[in-house]
């Protein structure tokens, strides 16, 4: 008999198939009082009975005669391919399933989570640091130095796993005893263990997370998706450095993306000073024109999130005994 997340991937693998169309099956299912494999077993008029809007309005990319044409046997390899690379699958149905996805993201929150690594760190705390990938000595000094502050006061380092910005944070944090998670703009089966993360001992203290099929590449398109993502996992973003909201190219910035989103969704924005860069970055005062936090170090974060609890919508007694909190990191496209 196969297992409940088999369904769940093979839902999420179907062709045309997106998170809105899967959320509106599985409220639908929800409302039936019915399992998710029941799906595969239905006829093409039991199906448009039971999801009369799939093919229609927002959800006409999907169609429900996929369904009834997929390989079961070449989908199941796959699942188990999965399962032999210890990859852990949560859904939306999985109370391991992060709320504050759900509460930011609605129905558009990822209907599987792919993970690999210390499970635990996947409903740590969120707080996400974004900056670029390409950034001179002394931005990554900065950044290692605040992730470790941040690791050495319990809270969970959180990057993107790209050069510059990212592997400080993530070696920051493992340098300093603490744990870091991964949130991949990739799916999980292009990840490759860089050497400096080897030598720890990772699958106890660091998590890997992909919202893309596991055999999906790396794009600027899936980057921009996976900062939403960043976002609703956190409970403040810290902002090191980015460009403007467009360059003169009209180039979108990952980084101002993710501090705009955070700032739409209510999530408060670090943002560095400005003046501490150089060159100076404008999408740092665009950020804190528009209600970001301004901030010069480590220290002035840990500060504000243990003294102003409240207006950062973090409990107060979560922070007196340090509950682990996230911090992610991202960078610009």
């Amino acid at each position: 008999m196969r297992s409940k997340d088999y369904y769940w991937f093979r839902l999420f693998s179907a062709n045309g198939f997106g998170a809105k169309s899967i959320h509106y099956i599985y409220k639908q299912l929800q409302e039936n009082k019915m399992n998710l494999d029941e799906i595969f077993r239905l006829t093409i008029d039991q199906l448009e009975k039971y999801f009369p809007e799939i093919g229609r309005g927002k959800f006409s990319r999907a169609n429900l005669t996929v369904l009834l044409n997929e390989d079961d046997e070449q989908f199941y390899n796959q699942y188990q391919k999965l399962k032999e690379d210890k990859v852990q699958l949560v859904t939306l149905d999985d109370e391991r399933y992060p709320n504050s996805v759900l509460e930011n993201l609605l129905d558009s929150a990822p209907p599987l989570l792919f993970c690999k690594g210390y499970l635990q760190l996947l409903n740590a705390q969120g707080i996400s640091i974004v900056g670029s990938r390409d950034v001179d000595d002394f931005a990554v000094m900065l950044t290692k130095s605040i992730a470790s502050k941040l690791a050495e006061h319990g809270y969970n380092v959180t990057s993107g796993y790209a050069k510059g910005v990212d592997t400080s944070a993530h070696l920051g944090a493992l340098e300093a005893g603490g744990t870091t998670t991964m949130i991949l703009s990739f799916g999980i089966n292009h990840i490759s263990i860089r050497k400096e993360i080897k030598s720890y001992d990772w699958e106890k203290t660091a998590l890997f997370v992909s919202q893309f099929a596991p055999y999906d590449k790396f794009s600027g398109q899936n980057a921009m998706v996976r900062n939403k993502l960043v976002c609703a996992m956190s409970r403040a973003i810290v902002v090191i450095a980015s460009g403007p909201e467009k360059d003169s190219d009209g180039k979108l910035s990952g980084t101002f993306d993710a501090g705009k989103s955070a700032l739409k969704m209510n999530i408060p924005v670090f943002v560095l000073n400005p003046e501490i860069l150089k060159p100076i970055p404008q999408g740092n005062i665009d950020l804190i024109n528009m209600g970001g936090i301004p901030f010069s170090n480590g220290n002035d974060i840990i500060k504000i999130l243990e003294e102003r609890p409240q207006q950062l919508n973090v409990p107060t007694e979560d922070i007196s005994k340090k509950s682990p909190i996230s911090v992610q990191i991202s960078f610009d496209f």
